[in-house]
């Protein structure tokens, strides 16, 4: 992601390690602020058309509260709030992702933190709040989901694997229709598990492998630095009007799946 070339030098498994566990209470602050407000929170329009919450707002501020407290020398970017990734350390954060089934009371929705080093992700963090499951991993230290180590799927049938996908209407936006349309005639378990929840069952290999289009950089950094630690393959490309595109998890279910798309222009 990053083309600087004064690159800082890796971080330590135990600095690592230690800002992981900052995330884990970023990420429990997080959680409080949203669950007291599942299903009874107020719901506005954002200037793109997008959806949100007083609970993305609040736990954005509660993320940020943390960060400015434990490792104030960080740079913080968040969906709600702004922010950019520079050189060194960025936080990056989604306080909701999935922000439409949270609005509508479906508990499929997750926070996502990463921490980026020169823009590269080298930490990340999915939190699925209503059910109770935490994935956290680093360069160099695994993948954990509640503590319990996980990998992702060794599949290579794409006749027998469950694949997920994002909306489907991401596939229009990313002039990917055609992608689609030929993977739910030969994809006989295709699934529409999206957002962070996806992307953790990819993580954890109950899930075979996803696409997942037309994404900021919020929506995708923990998961590109969780991949490759749970054994997985994730490749990112460019979507049209500046966003991305993954394919991830089992690395020969990724490799057929990319067949399936079309080259970016």
């Amino acid at each position: 992601m990053s083309t600087n070339k004064n690159k800082s030098k890796p971080l330590p498994a135990a600095e690592l390690a230690a800002l992981a566990q900052i995330a884990e209470r970023a990420s429990e602050a997080a959680r409080r602020e949203i669950l007291s407000r599942f299903r009874q929170t107020r719901v506005s329009t954002k200037d793109d058309g997008t959806v949100v919450t007083e609970a993305d707002l609040a736990a954005e501020r509660a993320m940020r509260a943390v960060f400015e407290e434990e490792t104030p020398r960080i740079n913080i970017m968040g969906e709600e709030y702004g922010g950019k990734v520079s050189e060194g350390l960025t936080w990056v954060v989604d306080p909701i992702d999935g922000t439409i089934s949270y609005s509508r009371g479906i508990p499929l929705f997750g926070s996502l933190i990463a921490l980026l080093q020169d823009g590269n992700p080298v930490l990340g963090l999915i939190d699925l709040p209503a059910l109770g499951e935490r994935t956290l991993g680093w360069q160099g230290g695994g993948v954990r989901r509640n503590g319990e180590p996980v990998r992702c799927s060794t599949e290579n049938n794409l006749e027998e694997a469950i694949i997920a996908h994002g909306d489907a209407y991401t596939f229009q936006l990313a002039g990917q229709e055609a992608a689609f349309a030929q993977m739910t005639r030969k994809i006989p378990l295709l699934r529409g598990y999206t957002d962070a929840l996806g992307h953790a069952l990819t993580l954890s290999g109950n899930v075979g492998a996803m696409v997942d289009l037309d994404l900021n950089l919020w929506d995708f950094a923990a998961t590109q630095a969780l991949i490759p630690e749970a054994g997985g393959r994730c490749e990112v490309f460019d979507c049209p009007n500046g966003k991305k595109g993954l394919v991830m998890g089992s690395p020969e279910l990724v490799t057929q799946l990319l067949g399936f798309l079309e080259p970016a222009t």
